[in-house]
């Protein structure tokens, strides 16, 4: 199965071979956990111009070794793509760096990463950041995909609090004498990271087209990013 991650960047090709784009992100439906498409970002004409994004739908599309093949000779419109899912793009959400939180209410974090099936695109895991202070802590947090409930108004939602799920990496695993204060140091930045995206909670698809909606989430990303150091 695919991490949202891995697909964004990856090579989109037409079914003679050709290049017709990469994929810039992956897109979620306006509410039930399942991935729908990705947005593809089309080469620049003569190197130079910059071109609109293409929106197409997973079901359009064949997952290979070296990339994604479109079955066609050149990308379908926005009109064929709209009517093969039922619903305008503008509805569809960009999870990546969304705030997350419990069906209660409490504050999680923000996505990190999101495992998919790639046939129907159901998620299978979803991986949550408390930001840089957080994830060095306690780690990222798992989500089972089952917990999932979808994006609602604001953020993505899941049926459990952050006390209820598992760590995976951070001081906590190696410091297990340290898990109860790391793991409160956690909640505290989590708060700050959900806090911070609430502005950028309604980023969905054609947001993109313009930028705005990438701008928007520039602050999420500087505190759900991997520590590259």
């Amino acid at each position: 199965m695919p991490r949202m991650s891995a697909l964004e960047g990856t090579a989109v090709t037409g079914s003679q071979g050709k290049v017709l784009g990469s994929v810039a992100a992956v897109l979620f439906h306006p509410s039930e956990p399942r991935a729908i498409g990705v947005m593809v970002q089309r080469p620049r004409t003569a190197g130079v111009v910059a071109r609109p994004p293409v929106y197409v739908p997973l079901g359009a599309l064949t997952a290979r070794a070296d990339g994604l093949v479109f079955d066609g000779k050149s990308l379908p419109s926005e009109k064929d793509t709209e009517q093969f899912l039922g619903y305008s793009w503008d509805v569809t959400v960009h999870w990546a760096h969304m705030p997350v939180r419990s069906s209660d209410g409490g504050v999680i974090g923000a996505v990190d990463d999101v495992t998919f099936d790639f046939e129907g695109g159901a998620v299978s895991s979803m991986r949550v950041s408390t930001g840089i202070l957080g994830d060095v802590a306690v780690g990222r947090l798992e989500v089972p995909g089952e917990l999932v409930e979808g994006f609602v108004t604001d953020a993505v939602v899941v049926s459990a609090t952050y006390s209820d799920l598992e760590v995976s990496g951070g001081a906590a695993k190696a410091a297990a004498k340290g898990a109860a204060v790391a793991k409160e140091t956690g909640a505290r930045v989590a708060k700050q990271a959900y806090d911070a995206g609430m502005s950028a909670a309604i980023a969905v698809g054609k947001s993109f087209k313009s930028g705005t909606g990438r701008r928007m989430l520039d602050k999420l990303k500087d505190m759900t990013r991997e520590d590259k150091e």
